[in-house]
């Protein structure tokens, strides 16, 4: 056991703080408080004696891994005591603390509590620019921003913040520019000097997130090899572009080239804790037990080749046949299965599943993974030998800020299961570094772009690592951001217009990235049009389609079925109800106003969809008996959902730029720049 006491004079060494098996530090955390406490005592909070409190520190492994406990030892609550059962514990119990004495609270008052976190995996997946899973302006234009040791820092205090405690950073191929390969010195693609840049940015960046007890994974692709590798050895030369569809190279040079990365990688970085592999890009033409045999023979032996122990995310082939595609069965799941049942790592063991695709943010129901359908291959029953966890992909609001905890809630009550060790939570078409989004002649400012989305990163982190977390809790976060007040009302109508992109993901149904982005209500061929909505089947089967309704007499088909007309209902009243709640604040500035208008852009976007949806209906009726009243209401529904829209491109106009977006290609996006499209499809009613 380790204890010291916490006075506001004293500086505790890094060392003292620091586990030396995981390199986890609980440093940062103990500065956290030390701030508050200023601050507490700044604003005159402290009475005459308390400033004599002592709270002890203590890490107790005896009470277990990032577990922690607080408590009043002595009956007049002058003596405070805050035990981890390790350093990521005891760095936890400090910013429990540090929150409390934030919100203004009296440490006397402070009820003791023991919290162990509910997932021990809270991932944060950012997608690197470098060697990108794809070419587009919105990953590029952060090449600047990712290079800044000051983003990754304010991004590691965010996710420290929020209790996410893991950075996972993705790329086809990173490690050209993290490591130079000793036996391969022709693989390095970088001069000397700028080489050395890169290992100091990441050096910096895996230290800082030891020190805020927050753990480094790095993900990569297969099969690639460096630009430098390529031209030298006139391999790979699909790694020019970084194309990921095809065929790979499997001839045992490429196979000795990334077995070496794997194994320089680790020995480079004493605070990177693991890797993640993905067996899917450039594995076309092999089976999937062929892929599970790259993995085994190059991954696996690299890692033991490495000088420490590192834990592996390895995540199980995605296509069931020879092909890049997303396709899956119960074969190919069951080859993922008895991978992770045998393979010999010499870490911690997990796998990633997509939840819901590319689309988490849709239903709290678990109705399709990457390539089709799920089957319980992958734990039922339990895995013993190794973890799961979810990936909840965001592909479908970039813009307009999000934040429903009861979603949250409701996602970990049902999908919480054993084996389940966490979840991720991302994108793979966006990077919230650099702040491509917001005008830069408003009043907002921001540094970064997770700032934007600040309230997202909480919600997902502080429920994963406790569920009952109150809704008062996000609402002192916001009263301290804004000011006493606003948390209340915010919160309220943010939660009521996050039903919005959940329920358009529901409806319309989706697959891979591309196949939606639904605050922009756009698919791979453009704007959703009404056709679009007449052919649509939910992805829920409780939801009933347009057709389904129609073929069911206009009925629903079973106890608790949600028509569309029952659907529309419900768009509607919650953006009169959203935007009643946020009525106090409107005409707020700054920061605060882009909240307050993101709820009125919700709003509008909720009833376009509502009355499209209508629109759909009317339309579908006419088709099927040409009655002239349903040719009239489908053109007053889409006359409605036209306005609707051309008021959710008035109110984001003067707050957002045009932004570069992967599904529109080469076209900007803004609800402005497909005002033309969405009033044609319209019109055409």
């Amino acid at each position: 056991m380790i204890e010291y006491t916490l006075n506001m004079a004293e500086e505790i060494s890094d060392e003292a703080l620091t586990d030396p098996t995981s390199g986890l530090s609980a440093g940062w955390a103990v500065r956290r408080l030390e701030e508050s406490l200023k601050r507490r005592r700044g604003r005159g909070e402290v009475a005459g004696g308390s400033e004599r409190r002592t709270i002890r520190l203590a890490i107790d492994p005896s009470i277990g891994e990032e577990t922690f406990i607080i408590g009043h030892t002595r009956s007049d609550a002058d003596y405070m005591a805050i035990a981890g059962g390790d350093a990521a514990g005891l760095g936890l119990g400090c910013l429990h603390l540090a929150d409390a004495l934030d919100r203004g609270d009296d440490p006397a008052d402070i009820p003791g509590v023991r919290i162990k976190p509910r997932f021990s995996i809270r991932a944060l997946k950012v997608n690197l620019p470098w060697a990108s899973y794809r070419q587009h302006e919105s990953l590029d234009l952060h090449d600047q921003a990712e290079r800044e040791f000051s983003f990754w820092e304010s991004l590691l205090d965010h996710m420290a913040h929020s209790r996410l405690n893991m950075l996972s950073l993705w790329s086809l191929h990173p490690f050209h520019f993290m490591v130079d390969v000793p036996e391969f010195p022709e693989a390095r693609s970088f001069a000397l000097q700028e080489m050395d840049q890169w290992q100091q940015l990441w050096r910096r960046v895996f230290r800082a997130a030891h020190d805020r007890g927050i753990q480094t994974y790095v993900f990569f692709w297969n099969i690639f090899v460096s630009p430098g590798f390529m031209r030298a050895h006139d391999v790979c030369h699909y790694c020019g572009n970084w194309d990921y569809i095809g065929d790979g190279d499997d001839s045992e040079l490429i196979r000795r080239y990334n077995r070496s990365c794997v194994r320089t990688l680790i020995d480079t970085y004493d605070d990177l804790d693991g890797i993640g592999v993905a067996m899917s890009e450039r594995m076309g033409g092999m089976t999937p037990a062929q892929r599970a045999d790259w993995v085994e023979q190059v991954i696996i032996p690299g890692m033991h080749d490495a000088r420490r122990p590192v834990g592996l995310c390895l995540r199980v082939p995605h296509s069931a046949g020879l092909n890049n595609g997303g396709s899956t069965d119960r074969a190919s799941e069951s080859i993922g299965r008895d991978l992770l049942e045998r393979v010999d790592v010499p870490g911690r063991l997990w796998t990633e599943v997509k939840f819901n695709w590319s689309h988490g943010h849709s239903t709290p129901h678990l109705r399709k993974i990457h390539g089709g359908p799920p089957s319980d291959v992958l734990w039922n029953p339990p895995p013993e030998k190794y973890e799961l966890t979810w990936m909840v992909r965001n592909e479908d609001f970039f813009v307009l800020r999000w934040g429903d905890p009861d979603f949250v809630r409701e996602h970990i009550r049902i999908n919480g299961r054993a084996g389940v060790a966490g979840y991720f939570i991302g994108s793979e078409c966006y990077i919230p570094a650099q702040d491509y989004i917001t005008r830069p002649d408003t009043d907002a400012r921001y540094t970064w772009a997770f700032e934007r989305q600040w309230l997202f990163y909480h919600l997902w982190g502080r429920l994963l690592h406790d569920p009952e977390t109150p809704d008062s809790h996000f609402q002192a976060l916001i009263d301290q951001r804004y000011g006493q007040g606003v948390g209340g009302p915010l919160l309220a109508a943010m939660m009521i217009a996050g039903q919005t992109p959940l329920r358009i993901a529901t409806f319309l149904n989706f697959t891979w990235d591309h196949t939606l982005y639904a605050e922009g209500m756009l698919n791979r061929q453009g704007i959703v049009t009404i056709r679009d909505m007449i052919q649509a089947e939910p992805i829920e089967p409780d939801w009933m389609s347009i057709r389904r309704f129609l073929d069911a007499g206009e009925k629903p088909a079973g106890p608790d079925m949600l028509t569309p007309p029952a659907l529309a209902a419900r768009c509607l009243e919650d953006a009169d109800e959203a935007e009643k709640r946020i009525a106090p604040l409107d005409g707020a500035t700054g920061n605060l106003g882009e909240e307050v208008i993101d709820i009125h852009a919700w709003a509008e976007l909720s009833r376009h969809f509502a009355h499209k949806l209508l629109a759909a209906l009317s339309l579908a009726r006419f088709e099927a008996a040409g009655r002239e009243t349903d040719r009239t209401e489908a053109r007053e529904h889409a006359r409605r959902a036209l306005e609707h829209w051309r008021k959710l491109a008035s109110i984001t106009e003067k707050r957002y730029r045009p932004i570069p977006l992967q599904i529109l290609g080469d076209q900007p996006f803004s609800w402005t720049e497909l005002m033309a499209d969405v009033q044609r499809d319209l019109e055409a009613v």
